[in-house]
């Protein structure tokens, strides 16, 4: 017999569905604190994609980056920890993400870092220029949108800037393809058995 949830049970259950998520994980071997909620991207812990992104992205003490698409925060989080010489821009279209990340930047005591809403390029300062570029692209995102991200980022990075993404493998072609269009060149990094991270170079 098939036992159904009451009301008075699921609501029970959604004041505690309502409260934060929190955790701490290791990110390249240092621990960071994050709170999230449900809504968002993998919010019950990092997801894999980002974490293997961070393995292979090399990062300058000097680096000013930009997240695009940050969620709740964890690859600008960590240029901001790596590059403590730099500003880290963390922005997001999506107004819950923007709002944890901007908590969970304070959360870590990270100084160096500007968390902002913004539809890709569209609302960051076009006087900041930027040696660091990272993606954890969504799979779902038009191919236009892609391109508008790739075509943006081109216009602000600095001369040798590096664009790091990473993709499900369904898109590393896609990828290839639109880097070499738009930056002139392409590298795959590194591919696993779900995710591709991929390069390009501002020459």
């Amino acid at each position: 017999m098939t036992i159904k949830t009451t009301l008075t049970e699921l609501q029970h259950k959604a004041k505690t569905w309502r409260n934060d998520i929190t955790f701490t994980q290791d990110v390249l071997g240092k621990p960071f604190s994050f709170a999230t909620t449900w809504g968002i991207f993998s919010p019950e812990k990092l997801d894999d994609g980002s974490l293997m992104l961070l393995d292979y992205i090399d990062f300058k003490d000097d680096d000013t980056s930009i997240d695009l698409g940050c969620g709740y925060g964890v690859l600008g989080m960590t240029a901001a920890r790596e590059c403590p010489n730099g500003q880290h821009f963390l922005i997001d279209k999506d107004f819950v993400a923007v709002e944890y990340a901007r908590l969970n930047c304070e959360k870590n005591g990270l100084k160096n870092t500007h968390v902002q809403l913004s539809n890709g390029f569209n609302q960051v300062d076009n006087t900041q220029k930027f040696s660091l570029v990272m993606s954890n692209l969504p799979a779902k995102a038009s191919k236009e949108q892609h391109y508008l991200y790739l075509l943006d980022a081109y216009e602000r990075m600095e001369m040798g800037g590096r664009f790091y993404v990473v993709t499900i493998n369904g898109l590393r072609d896609f990828m290839k393809r639109s880097f070499t269009e738009v930056f002139g060149n392409s590298d795959k990094i590194k591919q696993g058995k779900t995710y591709t991270v991929t390069l390009a170079v501002k020459e």
